[in-house]
């Protein structure tokens, strides 16, 4: 259509006219990021209009949802009423804007890449057709949609309605993918501001060499890229805000979507101009794309169970009583990881003990709470932390004061491994952690442990070593064995939820050992 023609057309044109604005080829870059946002308003390709053939007819059944790598399905669950039709919804946001002769919107410079995505995902046996949404069609309900896209190279804005609802829809147990097209510096700072500032309570973390996200179907250790990428050092690179232990909210600083639709050509038009764009290249754009539809799915689960559970509020109000308190220990990582596990766990010690059991579990800030109260402390965590001076005086008083320090590595991840044995080394340099014999008491005071069942993952990484062994490593301050560490996930076992390649407990050798724990410290 050309422009004259398009001008001509004054139903659409009055349709449009608030929400367009011309973008002038050849607009001059300032250090490769531009004079403004739109000096990146170039399309990579033209829609091809592809239509995937229907994935079910009327009154057929299926299975949408295939096992997901290191979380089997029970048959009992695959024959439950399957999850939408719709797996990743493209968000239509943003403004119009005619280049040359063609009319072209934020949202959709890639126009293929959700077509190539929902291609390898169904050929993987994921069911799912592509689709759009505008904003304000959009139903925020993640039972309907697990994840939306949110694509471009403008700055993204919503209006302060749209900001609560996708706030509330994440919160609910949906996901956002963020996706710098062309490595836009205007739209990725947008983005992860609009989503600090819309979890307050959170932070984008970069995630770890060993997350989900890079080895859910393809182990993704190495990364190349199209443009930009020499400061990874080939490795990938990208940021999540924790909802839990599942991300939220997903930000790609490197361009996604024209590797996932092979469409490159366009970084040379960028390059011309004087920008300096970030994207994978084509191949390491597709791997990601391929764990990107079992996460979604695999997490997806999680966020149904956690999206549920009371999250931390306001202390308990009541003064504490003898009943025993589980207090969880707040720092600067990912310190919420499994919203709801411990009530679980305090349910399970109340029906199998004679323990007073407060079911309502505290949040402990070791800079501002008092801590005298709570002789048991929780601590876990999915990324690296660092403890402040005030927090190690903290710790140190607790357990000199008789109280019990408990480490839980949730998802087993190997990054907060090494940060737990480096801040405890710091908080208790005379202390080692060493683990804890079979013999120990703590494997049967409450319950008799001798063999534990652990995840599918760990049971592939390690299951010859561990032999069904339970593992726990401890420290002695002052004679006193008070600082408890699980190397493996105890706490996702006791939610009872499948978190796709965890490495951990299984839920009733979880819940045993758990509960073993906190009778030791009760008693100690």
């Amino acid at each position: 259509m050309t422009h004259s023609r398009f001008l001509r057309s004054k139903s659409i044109w009055s349709l449009l006219l608030a929400t367009i604005v011309t973008v002038a080829p050849g607009a001059s870059g300032q250090e490769g990021k531009g004079a403004s946002a739109n000096d990146w308003f170039v399309k990579s390709a033209k829609d091809r209009k592809e239509q995937l053939q229907q994935g079910i007819k009327g009154g057929e059944k299926r299975d949408i949802i295939p096992s997901v790598p290191g979380s089997p399905i029970p048959q009992t669950d695959r024959l439950k009423p399957p999850s939408p039709d719709f797996l990743l919804a493209k968000v239509k946001w943003g403004k119009a804007a005619i280049i040359g002769d063609e009319l072209t919107q934020d949202w959709n410079l890639a126009p293929n890449d959700m077509l190539e995505f929902h291609k390898k995902a169904r050929s993987k046996g994921f069911k799912y057709m592509p689709t759009q949404t505008a904003i304000q069609d959009f139903s925020f309900d993640p039972a309907l949609m697990p994840s939306i896209l949110l694509g471009g190279v403008r700055e993204l804005n919503f209006s302060p309605e749209a900001i609560n609802r996708l706030r509330k829809y994440v919160l609910d147990g949906g996901m956002i993918v963020c996706d710098s097209v062309y490595g836009s510096p205007w739209f990725y700072e947008s983005a992860k501001k609009l989503f600090d500032d819309m979890f307050p309570e959170s932070r984008f973390r970069k995630l770890p060499p060993d997350h989900p996200l890079f080895h859910m179907v393809i182990d993704i250790d190495t990364a190349t890229y199209r443009s930009g990428g020499k400061e990874e050092n080939g490795k990938p690179f990208m940021e999540g805000l924790y909802i839990g232990s599942r991300i939220g909210v997903l930000v790609s600083k490197y361009g996604l979507g024209c590797g996932l639709a092979g469409e490159m050509k366009v970084f040379d038009q960028l390059e011309k101009k004087g920008l300096k764009p970030k994207a994978y290249s084509m191949e390491t754009a597709r791997l990601i794309g391929e764990n990107l539809a079992p996460y979604i799915i695999g997490y997806g689960r999680v966020g149904e169970a956690e999206g549920k559970a009371e999250l931390f509020g306001k202390l308990d109000e009541n003064a504490p009583t003898s009943e025993f308190i589980f207090a969880q220990v707040k720092h600067e990582g990912a310190w919420n990881a499994h919203p709801g596990a411990a009530r679980q766990l305090l349910m399970q010690l109340e029906k199998d003990s004679a323990i007073p059991v407060n079911l309502k579990r505290v949040s402990i800030d070791l800079e501002r709470d008092e801590i005298n109260a709570y002789p048991f402390l929780f601590f876990t965590g999915l990324d690296d932390f660092v403890l402040t001076g005030k927090q190690i005086d903290a710790l140190r008083k607790h357990v000199t004061r008789g109280g019990t320090l408990v480490v839980n590595n949730a998802l087993g991840l190997a990054t907060f491994h090494q940060a737990v044995v480096r801040e405890m080394r710091r908080a208790f340099p005379q202390s080692d952690l060493a683990l804890l014999p079979q013999s120990h008491e703590i494997f049967r005071n409450l319950n008799s442990i001798k063999r534990v069942k652990y995840t599918p993952t760990l049971m592939k990484d390690k299951g010859e070593l561990l032999q069904g062994r339970p593992v726990l490593f401890g420290a002695k301050v002052g004679g006193r064995l008070c600082l408890l560490y699980s190397p493996y996930d105890l706490e996702g076992g006791w939610n009872e939820v499948r978190y796709p390649l965890s490495r951990g407990y299984q839920s009733a050798s979880a819940k045993k050992l758990g509960c073993n724990i906190i009778m030791y410290a009760m008693e100690h």
